[in-house]
This record gives C-alpha cells, structure tokens and sequence, in this order.
C-alpha cells in the first residue's frame, strides 16, 4: 500500500490517495505580514509549489479555516474551487456554499474513481492548552481510510496529549501519521509558550498511534515556528523511531510505501 505526499510549504501539502488529489490546508500568498486578534504572524518564505502547478485537485481539506498559516486569500480562492471541501462545522459556516463541515468522529464518504468510496473521520484537536484553546477556536484533524490503500491521520495542531489518548483509543493502529508540527509561539500569548505540541509530545503520538510511517509539515515557512523539521526528525530518531520518520523538505515530493 502507498500514498505520494507533496510538502508545499508550512501546513500546506498534498496527498495523492486512491486515486484522489488531496489539498490539505492551502496557503498560497507571498510573504508577508498579517495581523489578527491582535497577534502578528509572519510569512517568511514563498509557496515552494505556486497554486497554478498544483494540478486537478479533487478534494480540499483544512484542519481549521480561521488561521491565516492554514487558509490564507490565495488559498481560499484554491479552496472553494474544488467541488469537495471538509472543515470543522464552525468553519463550513463561515466559508459558506457546499462546504462540508464534521463533527468530531464525524465520518462522511468522498467516491473513488475506480469504485467504492473513501472515508473521511474528523478527529478532535486542541489548539494550545486550557483556557487558551477556547480563544483559538474549533480545530480538527482528520482520517483518510480507504480500500487497499494505508490508513492516514492529519493531526492538525493538536497540543493535548489527553486528545490524542482519546484519538488513539478510536483509530490505532494507523499506517501514516501526517505530524503538524513547529513548536508555534507567540509574544504575548500563553506566557511565550508553545501553543502547538512540541517534538517530545509528537514522539509520544506516534506511539500511541501505532504508527508505521511519520511524515512532517507545518514546520517552516513563519516566523512563529521555533522548532523546524531536522529538530523533529532529531527526536523521532533519539527515540528510536527514525526508520518510521520520512523526510521532505517543501517542493519535495516523496512515495509512502507500508
């Protein structure tokens, strides 16, 4: 079983799936700044794969809709092109139209194809430790099952270790683990800490998934990441776990084979 995973760029990548091109949490502007509720977020580096090269995308996933560093204008645009979107039921209501929102351990099915159809489970997340979560909003990951092709769960920018007991108690084992990553701090917020997992507390994910194979993003490309994807590999490797771990830097693409 195998899945082709393209790193664009921050949380930005694309999954070829049973047969599907997947679009996960477009952000496709040039560097700049953004403000928002009163933090400043930085774009650092530009988009290593420019929308227009994306190609035929036939499904739009984001992990959450109301983070510039998950949809951005460009993004956007990208987005609510494609005739299948899946976000979190708070942002479906924002972006309008056809947009599918889930629940958490919501499932729905997008056809294949060849035949059949795959299953898309939304998975809870949790954006920043209590009560600081409440304020960020609703966040989801989500779960890609389909026939004869590996079991893959996004994390999106979860920080709870709590959450992902719960996530793994519903969904271990898997076969991929997508790692949100990064070590996201701000000034100002949550006393300078992190407000998404750091690399020890993905380690301990992907245990707790069972997980065959790791692959990074939301890593690079924003002046908030302080934890970038050698320092993730680093852990992965210092905890035993390296051959599980599969590098890609953004504009690469790599075969994920299980």
């Amino acid at each position: 079983m195998h899945l082709t995973y393209t790193l664009v760029g921050g949380a930005t990548n694309v999954i070829d799936y049973a047969g599907l091109r997947i679009l996960v949490d477009p952000t496709f502007d040039a560097p700049k700044t953004y403000h928002h509720d009163g933090v400043e977020l930085v774009r650092t580096t530009t988009p290593a794969i420019a929308a227009s090269d994306i190609g035929a995308v036939d499904l739009v996933l984001i992990t959450h809709d109301h983070h510039i560093d998950h949809l951005d204008a460009a993004g956007r645009a990208v987005a609510l092109a494609v005739a299948t979107v899946v976000t979190t039921t708070d942002g479906a209501g924002r972006l309008g139209g056809e947009v599918n929102g889930l629940a958490e351990f919501e499932s729905m099915q997008v056809p294949l194809p060849g035949g059949g159809a795959m299953t898309i489970t939304g998975l809870p997340a949790q954006h920043g430790p209590e009560p600081l979560c409440q304020v960020m909003g609703q966040v989801l990951g989500f779960l890609l099952e389909a026939p004869g092709a590996p079991t893959v769960y996004l994390t999106g920018d979860n920080y709870s270790l709590d959450v992902s007991k719960e996530v793994a108690a519903r969904i271990a084992p898997v076969d991929v683990v997508v790692m949100y990553g990064g070590g996201a701090c701000f000034d100002g917020v949550n006393d300078g800490e992190m407000i998404t997992m750091p690399n020890d507390g993905m380690v301990e994910v992907a245990r707790l998934v069972e997980a065959k194979r790791i692959v990074p993003c939301h890593t690079e490309g924003w002046r908030h990441f302080t934890e970038g994807a050698d320092s993730m590999q680093a852990a992965f490797e210092a905890a035993g776990l390296g051959d599980r771990f599969l590098p890609v830097r953004p504009g690469e693409t790599i075969s994920v084979t299980v």
